[in-house]
């Protein structure tokens, strides 16, 4: 009987009647689902857990199984296509959005979600004089703790209204609903968030934590002076970040960094100013621009992150490095680099001579 007792705990999944360290395996996963018109990135419980591989076009439906931990705090940073300086798309035309998702445990997108909006635009519809409105995202808006109270629901749309299309699989939705914000054509940028408590029947059946703790990522990313790691004989960079005065002349900031190694590494690089008054700072650079240099050869330069192509890769390898988002449309600067081992110099200074207090900041990416 004990043999038999001890078996019946054991398809029960209840981990109490076990000894030992229980192991999560792939059967504990669920799958995520989700399609966004647009472009996303999602966060469970402060961790990316998926993000659009495809900048904006096609439409993508992304699926990844997750570990479900309960109460599970689900976050989307979700963006229309649109111009960050005007609201359109395509150069003439009015866009809109649309947001889905549903998880294996029953999970699914409605109006009980919470929904806010960082970039409106063209106001009042108007095409031919287009003026955007762009709110700053807040620091840690995927925490599980991040207070979102004051948030409106999210409104629910239809599929017909939304329009999906790409590899969107209808099957893979249902009961969960199409939401956005209020305004489907002018709401460029929304995140939504929603917390899920743990189903009736749940019950969990492993007991470990993982010695891969990759929960103090931002932490561990996001300090104030350069970090090294010695694997054998090799430094690596992992993040360089100062905050300075910025003059003219031979009064602009200029800090250099080392790669190591003998293989290339890819960076996130940014020259932070304006999005730095979110912060609490005064007398911020209003219009940074970033250059940086190997000798006296210019590898790359960038004013106003959101006007070069690859801003999207600059969302994105933010959010996965732990940095804070920048609002969309502002004037900070930000590149995504690949660089050889060897020696460079990074200068920041300000558009038309302009001085101010500014943030630099260098992050490896995988």
């Amino acid at each position: 009987m004990g043999g038999l007792a001890a078996l019946a705990v054991m398809v029960a999944g209840d981990v109490r009647g076990q000894a030992g360290l229980i192991k999560p395996g792939v059967n504990n996963t669920i799958t995520l689902s989700a399609y966004a018109d647009n472009w996303c990135t999602i966060f469970i419980n402060g961790k990316m857990v998926a993000t659009d591989s495809i900048d904006f076009l096609p439409h993508n439906q992304i699926s990844v199984k997750i570990l479900p931990e309960y109460p599970m705090t689900i976050a989307v940073l979700a963006k229309d296509n649109a111009d960050p300086a005007t609201g359109l798309e395509y150069g003439t035309q009015i866009g809109d959005g649309g947001f889905i998702l549903k998880l294996g445990d029953g999970t699914v997108t409605s109006a009980t979600w919470k929904a806010k909006n960082f970039f409106k635009g063209p106001l009042n519809s108007d095409t031919r004089n287009p003026v955007v409105q762009h709110t700053p995202i807040p620091a840690n808006w995927f925490a599980k703790d991040f207070d979102d109270s004051a948030w409106a629901f999210a409104t629910e749309y239809t599929a017909a209204r939304v329009g999906p299309d790409g590899d969107y699989v209808a099957n893979d939705f249902t009961n969960a609903k199409f939401i956005w914000t209020d305004d489907l054509n002018l709401d460029n940028t929304v995140i939504f968030r929603t917390t899920v408590q743990k189903p009736a029947n749940y019950v969990k059946t492993w007991n470990t934590t993982p010695n891969l703790d990759v929960s103090a990522l931002p932490a561990e990313i996001g300090g104030t002076t350069t970090v090294l790691t010695n694997a054998g004989a090799v430094g690596e960079l992992i993040n360089l970040s100062t905050r300075a005065q910025v003059g003219t002349g031979d009064g602009v900031l200029i800090p250099g960094l080392v790669v190591g190694g003998a293989t290339a590494k890819r960076v996130l690089v940014r020259a932070v100013g304006p999005t730095l008054a979110t912060f609490g700072v005064t007398g911020v650079l209003a219009d940074p621009t970033l250059t940086v240099f190997s000798g006296s050869t210019t590898i790359a330069s960038n004013d106003n992150w959101q006007d070069a192509a690859g801003s999207s890769l600059v969302a994105i390898a933010a959010a996965g490095a732990g940095a804070f988002a920048l609002p969309a449309g502002s004037k900070d600067s930000a590149l995504v680099l690949t660089l050889a081992p060897g020696a460079y110099t990074l200068r920041v200074a300000g558009v038309g001579g302009t001085t101010g207090v500014a943030l630099v900041e260098v992050y490896t990416l995988p």
